[in-house]
């Protein structure tokens, strides 16, 4: 691998930015987003990130079993309803709202749950079935002009 494809990947590994990381590696402004992506098509550069990947994984102790695990509990957490707090001025704390009939209101957070829900299912491939469904396919035609 070239030195400057090697800048290139470690910056790309600890930025993911493609067109930021082809700079540092010395490419053109002009043409960094062309270079990453083509940089990003090549397998030595595939292979050394992976490896990279796997070397932090180690070094921190993060595996797929912990994202999923620690997906699980925001989700949890997220789904759990929480009385909605109002300040009052008087008694000069938070207290709880109410409806009309006097209830207290409860609240969760549906898009934190939503998406640490959806990341879990991206992890273990729930939604895969589904995308190969709705995948357009491209099939070669013979075009001929007169």
């Amino acid at each position: 691998m070239l030195e400057n494809h090697k800048r290139f990947a470690d910056k790309y590994f600890e930025t993911l930015n493609g067109s930021l990381s082809a700079e540092y590696a010395g490419f053109s402004k002009d043409t960094a987003r062309q270079q990453a992506w083509q940089l990003l098509q090549r397998d030595d550069i595939q292979d050394y990130l992976a490896s990279l990947k796997a070397e932090y994984a180690e070094k921190s102790g993060i595996t797929k079993e912990w994202v999923m695990q620690r997906f699980e509990h925001i989700s949890d957490a997220c789904i759990k309803a929480k009385p909605v707090m109002q300040w009052d001025k008087f008694a000069k704390e938070f207290v709880p709202v109410t409806d009309e009939n006097g209830d207290p209101v409860y609240e969760f957070d549906s898009a934190g749950a939503n998406k640490a829900t959806e990341m879990l299912g991206k992890i273990i491939g729930v939604f895969e079935k589904d995308n190969e469904q709705t995948k357009t396919h491209i099939t070669a035609a013979k075009v001929t002009f007169k």
